[in-house]
């Protein structure tokens, strides 16, 4: 199931979905069935990638070390860092 900012789809073995770079609808996948699913993720890390987050008011900013999130105005969340491997 593909989540984005206007609504669900279903998605099939051999389906894809893309985003153009700096588009705002935030989107996740979620596996709805009792199967194993493969997913084959494609992105860049250039240093002025955000990513939204849509159904929670929140951005993550690539650009700080540690990343930094924000809600979609700008206003920062306080003390909250990115979990998981260390900032190279």
């Amino acid at each position: 199931m593909l989540v984005t900012d206007d609504g669900e789809e279903v998605l099939c073995s051999g389906d894809a979905a893309g985003f153009k770079a700096g588009d705002a609808n935030g989107h996740c996948l979620r596996n709805q069935s009792d199967s194993d699913v493969l997913v084959l993720e494609i992105g860049t890390r250039v240093s002025d990638e955000a990513a939204p987050y849509s159904d929670i008011n929140m951005v993550a900013h690539a650009s700080g070390k540690p990343a930094r999130y924000t809600r979609r105005d700008g206003t920062p969340y306080p003390d909250i860092a990115r979990r998981g491997r260390e900032a190279d």
